[in-house]
């Protein structure tokens, strides 16, 4: 890359941010928000994506409540065992909307959950589905240096 090119893509790079805050108001979404709940089915084990371990949605709220605080339990099992649950596998907890994008986050929530494991039970509380639709639940896990990721579809919300 010449210089004048890294010169021309830092410049473009550097006015982005400096946009003025409103600048996004007049920008299309790939797909509009919703303001009508999400249904749907809700997968209630997802294998990661490399196949390396399977996660159990054990417990969620039906339906999915909408502007308030609700928690969901699950647990992590080795993928050709799925019988076998980890009780060791580390594991983090990202929730956002896609509003039509293939890959990433439009944004996510509007909380932070807290984690906590007890006999390889991981129970998140604190999720907050602050706008109706349908939501994306990454599940990363990590067991012994071997990391993969699981993605829920999850419906909101009901009243």
């Amino acid at each position: 890359m010449t210089r004048f090119a890294i010169r021309l893509f830092l410049g473009a790079f550097v006015a982005g941010l400096a946009a003025p805050a409103g600048a996004a108001e007049g920008m299309k979404m790939p797909m509009p928000m919703s303001d009508t709940p999400a249904h749907f089915k809700v997968a209630r084990a997802v294998y990661t994506t490399d196949h390396r371990y399977l996660v159990k949605l054990l417990s969620l709220p039906s339906p999915i409540p909408y502007q308030s605080y609700f928690s969901v339990r699950l647990a992590v099992y080795q993928g050709r065992a799925p019988h076998r649950k980890l009780d060791d596998a580390k594991v983090g907890i990202y929730a956002g909307m896609r509003h039509g994008m293939k890959h990433g986050f439009a944004h996510g929530m509007d909380s932070a959950p807290k984690l906590a494991t007890e006999d390889g039970v991981v129970t998140v509380s604190g999720m907050y589905f602050h706008m109706m639709g349908p939501w994306v639940l990454k599940v990363s896990v990590d067991q012994g240096g071997k990391p993969s990721t699981a993605y829920f579809r999850l419906p909101c919300c009901g009243k």
